[in-house]
């Protein structure tokens, strides 16, 4: 039902006129820049594979997930390219079934909160099996590269070592780096904390990023880039369901031990709530209020969040376990109050 009735890019409703089935117009141009676009792909998934042996070579993007740089090319289809891609093409990985919705649901969740995320969607190979079709957003309108970083470089650490700090200490060096911008410090907790409501357990260090404005000549950054990779990972039917309160990194960090520390209230329910994330802002230099202010919000959000879930193209169990994730965080972040 979904596939004919919600829009592949927005989870809206699709409505009466429309240039390309499945998609609204408004949503197409804010993707692709025109509603001439052929959002079908020319290739099957299987074809995919064999373009990635060849057409991932030299590609600047990281990550161990099979992805293809794509660009619309003069007959508005999207063509896989070595060089000017525009896009970024990632199918489900054969361990993951359904990743690609899970992913698109995902992404749109941080925008209905407020994130800022990377302009994203859904695509069907030759053969009907849907892609995740994302704009990169480290190319400025003239072709050159906007500076950007993400958290493992500026730690200047080896990629093995992706999970080897903290969110508080990443919140540090975020704030070193970006000369205390309190707002890019806000903006990385909500982040955290988004992590944690949608059972996000692989948001480490290099799937954070700091990105200069075209015009900054200085050492510092502007900005966080927008929000990428976020997947309901509990929902992943290949996956270990991990215990309520899992984080790709520990959320507090022991000065002493150099571990993860945990809070009282930690220690007393045994999953994190609000006061730990409250804690993690104070220690990051933040005021207690718009924080309190985001994580009360989300509880009004969460109607919109289900919404969007139900609307997704993911499974019927994946919705049934996202929704279950979903509500018993958002439930349980509510609890600020600081247990003695």
């Amino acid at each position: 039902m979904s596939e004919l009735t919600y829009c592949k890019i927005s989870l809206k409703k699709i409505t009466t006129k429309t240039s390309k089935p499945g998609y609204n117009n408004s949503e197409l141009k804010n993707l692709f820049g025109s509603t001439k676009i052929k959002p079908d792909l020319l290739f099957s998934r299987s074809e995919f594979f064999q373009q990635t042996k060849t057409k991932v070579q030299g590609m600047s993007i990281s990550g161990v997930q099979q992805k293809l740089s794509l660009k619309v090319n003069n007959r508005h289809e999207l063509e896989a390219t070595t060089e000017g891609g525009e896009y970024i093409l990632k199918p489900s990985p054969e361990a993951y079934p359904f990743a690609a919705e899970n992913e698109h649901v995902a992404m749109l969740i941080h925008r209905v909160v407020g994130i800022e995320t990377a302009l994203c969607g859904l695509v069907d190979f030759k053969g009907g099996e849907k892609a995740y079709i994302t704009k990169r957003f480290d190319k400025l309108p003239d072709g050159s590269k906007q500076h950007q970083e993400d958290l493992l470089q500026c730690f200047d650490l080896p990629s093995k070592d992706k999970y080897s700090k903290t969110y508080e200490e990443a919140g540090i060096l975020l704030n070193e780096v970006t000369s205390g911008k309190q707002a890019v410090t806000l903006e990385f907790v909500r982040r955290v904390i988004m992590a944690y409501v949608i059972g996000n357990d692989d948001m480490h260090l290099k799937n954070i990023s700091v990105q200069k404005m075209p015009n900054n000549k200085a050492i510092y950054y502007d900005k966080l880039t927008p929000s990428y990779d976020n997947l309901i990972v509990e929902a992943l039917s290949s996956t270990q369901k991990s215990k309520i309160g899992f984080l790709a990194l520990g959320l507090l960090h022991d000065k002493e031990d150099g571990d993860e520390e945990f809070s009282a209230s930690y220690d007393y329910f045994g999953y994190y709530t609000g006061v730990d994330f409250i804690e993690l802002a104070k220690r990051l230099g933040l005021k207690e209020k718009p924080v309190r202010k985001f994580i009360t919000k989300l509880a009004t959000d969460v109607k919109k969040i289900i919404d969007l879930v139900n609307q997704s193209f993911m499974p019927t169990e994946m919705k049934s376990i996202a929704k279950e994730v979903i509500e018993s965080r958002i439930k349980a972040l509510q609890n600020m109050d600081y247990v003695e």
